[in-house]
C-alpha cells in the first residue's frame, strides 16, 4: 500500500510540476498554474514587508528573490517527484558497495545526481529496468535545468527591454507624441506575455519601472484623443493578469490598480 502511494504521489508530482514547468517556459502562458501563484506570494510579501519604507536596495533584489523561488519550486518538485518513484520499489537503488537498500536521503541523492547528471553517486539502480526507468529522469532534469536557464535569460531580456522603454517614454519632452513609441510598447508587451515573471523585477528610479510608465503613458494617450488612447488600450491588453473593461476611464482605473499590484514597498524616486 505505501509502495503504490509513493508511485501515486511521485507521479502526481511530476505531472504537476512539468506541466506548470512547460506553460511557463515555452507555453507562453501568463497565467500559469502554481508558479505564477507562488511568484505573486512572493512579492506580495515583499510588498506588505515594505509598505510604509522606502525599497530602493530590495527593488533591486525582488525579481531575482521571485525568481529563485520559482525556480526552487521546479526543481524541489520534480526531485521529489523522482525520489517517490524510486521509494515505491524498496529495491529500486542499492548501494554501491554494500548492496543494501536506500533510505530516503540516499534516495533523494540518487535522484539529485541523476537530473543534475553529476554521476559519481554511493547508490545505483537495483536492475535492468529501473536503470531505463533512470534515463527518464536524466532526461527530465536536462530538459528542466536547461530550459529553466533559458527561460530566466528571456525574463532578464523582458526586464531590460522593459526599463528601455519606461526610460524613452520619460525622455519625451511635456505634450509629446507618443505613438512614436507603441512598435517598442507592442513588443515590451509580446515579450511579457512570453516572460510574466519580468513583472516582479522593480527599479530603485522610478523612470524605470515599467508598470508605472505604463500608467503615464496611458494619461499622455489619453490627451492626445480618443483614437490615440484606444490604440493604445488595444496594444497592452494582452498584458499579463490585466483584464480590461470595455470604457477607456473605467480602464485607466483598472491600470492604475494593476500597476499599484507591481509597486514594492514605498518606493522613493
Amino acid at each position: 500500500m505505501t509502495s503504490a502511494l509513493h508511485l501515486v504521489s511521485g507521479i502526481a508530482i511530476l505531472a504537476l510540476v512539468s506541466v506548470d514547468f512547460i506553460l511557463a517556459t515555452i507555453g507562453a502562458a501568463p497565467r500559469v498554474i502554481l508558479s505564477d501563484r507562488i511568484a505573486r506570494t512572493v512579492f506580495a510579501i515583499l510588498a506588505h514587508a515594505t509598505k510604509h519604507r522606502p525599497a530602493k536596495v530590495l527593488a533591486r533584489m525582488s525579481g531575482v528573490i521571485v525568481m529563485v523561488v520559482v525556480a526552487a519550486f521546479w526543481i524541489a518538485g520534480t526531485a521529489l517527484g523522482w525520489t517517490l518513484v524510486v521509494l515505491s520499489d524498496p529495491s529500486a537503488v542499492v548501494l554501491t558497495q554494500s548492496a543494501e537498500q536506500a533510505g530516503f536521503w540516499d534516495a533523494l541523492a540518487h535522484v539529485g545526481h541523476l537530473l543534475s547528471t553529476l554521476g559519481g553517486a554511493i547508490t545505483r539502480p537495483s536492475g535492468t529496468f529501473w536503470n531505463a526507468v533512470e534515463v527518464l529522469a536524466g532526461v527530465n532534469g536536462m530538459v528542466v535545468l536547461t530550459l529553466a536557464v533559458s527561460f530566466i535569460l528571456a525574463t532578464v531580456q523582458s526586464v531590460q527591454a522593459g526599463r528601455a522603454f519606461a526610460a524613452l517614454l520619460h525622455s519625451l519632452p511635456p505634450g509629446a507624441d507618443v505613438t512614436g513609441l507603441f512598435d517598442r510598447l507592442a513588443d515590451v508587451v509580446a515579450s511579457l506575455n512570453s516572460a510574466p515573471f519580468a513583472l516582479y523585477y522593480s527599479h530603485g528610479r522610478a523612470e524605470r519601472r515599467l508598470p508605472e510608465a505604463l500608467v503615464v503613458m496611458a494619461r499622455a494617450a489619453a490627451a492626445q484623443g480618443p483614437k490615440t488612447e484606444a490604440r493604445f488600450y488595444a496594444l497592452i491588453s494582452d498584458l499579463p493578469q490585466l483584464d480590461l473593461p470595455d470604457e477607456n476611464a473605467d480602464r485607466f482605473a483598472v491600470l492604475q490598480d494593476w500597476a499599484a499590484q507591481r509597486r514594492l514597498g514605498a518606493l522613493q524616486a
